[in-house]
């Protein structure tokens, strides 16, 4: 976090960002792109089980907020490439869709827009004029040869899956006498991400206004610290100051720290490592060591 923030600072840097609230990211932009959020917008949703699902604008977007594809064809126009986007604003999403839909011909196929506006969710890939519900499947995806027996990985030239092995190598740090516990971090059930969004709403907010720590109740005892007792986590980049959850909701392993990540002003990423995996490029902002030091009992914070 603090390296990308010095990045986004040098010289000769111009951070555009297209958002409909205020962030720690529109904080050290140069442009802010009003954005018009799902419900001001139309467009289509996909889901990790291959459902595309067309949806309407609901409310007129406030201002001069509008689309980020909209926003994206009128950047390039103003860089010179109109000709590229001969497409007028009213009806853009549905001849943009109509476009994308020529590049996935054959195994890919996607549903029209009229196909799509016509029932309430469609499983691609979508062979004449059918979804496929159980892909590669021969009894069910058109495009599988049922020659090949029950299942027919068609997209490769020998019809068979192909399984990647991929090492899994170990942290880049672990606990030590200096940083004797495992830190986690992750979503809770109220907030969503950095709490952008759900931090704005006040029942979600009041349930979980801050950010705090999880700690199991051995460690928490050797250490003598109490529920609601205001800490400070320590790791080799920076530090928290949290209030303390004794038999909270996590309820960590012994040795192991639980921190929710939606707090913009006690951010956890400020504890985690620079490191990322050099095949996916995720990374590692979930897991690093540190150390509890308690300053302040219940109460006194």
């Amino acid at each position: 976090a603090k390296r990308y923030r010095r990045a986004a600072r040098k010289e000769g840097r111009f951070i555009v960002v297209s958002e409909a609230y205020p962030t720690a990211t529109t904080a050290i932009a140069d442009v802010v792109l009003p954005s018009a959020m799902w419900i001001e917008r139309e467009g289509i949703y996909a889901s990790a089980e291959r459902r595309l699902q067309q949806f309407d604008l609901m409310v007129a977007p406030p201002g001069e907020a509008m689309s980020d594809a909209w926003q994206m064809i009128e950047v390039a126009r103003r860089l010179g490439h109109g000709a590229l986007f001969p497409t007028e604003r009213r009806g853009h999403v549905e001849q943009l869709w109509e476009e994308y839909r020529r590049f996935h011909d054959g195994p890919s196929a996607l549903p029209s827009w009229a196909a799509l506006r016509a029932q309430s969710g469609v499983i691609w890939p979508y062979a004449d004029q059918h979804e496929t519900r159980w892909r590669y499947n021969t009894a069910l995806d058109p495009n599988a040869d049922r020659k090949r027996g029950r299942f027919d990985f068609y997209g490769h030239a020998d019809h068979r899956a192909w399984i990647w092995l991929r090492p899994n190598d170990a942290p880049v740090e672990s606990p030590s006498t200096e940083f004797p516990f495992w830190l986690n971090t992750g979503a809770v059930l109220e907030q969503s991400g950095t709490g952008t969004l759900t931090q704005r709403v006040p029942t979600l907010h009041n349930a979980i206004p801050r950010a705090y720590v999880e700690m199991h109740r051995d460690d928490a005892q050797r250490a003598g610290i109490r529920d609601r007792d205001v800490v400070r986590v320590v790791s080799r980049r920076g530090a928290l100051e949290l209030e303390a959850r004794i038999d909270h909701r996590s309820q960590p392993q012994r040795g192991q720290l639980f921190i929710p990540s939606f707090d913009a002003d006690r951010p956890v990423a400020r504890l985690m490592p620079d490191a990322f995996c050099p095949v996916s490029g995720q990374p590692e902002l979930t897991l690093c060591a540190v150390r509890v030091e308690r300053l302040a009992p219940a109460g006194d914070a």
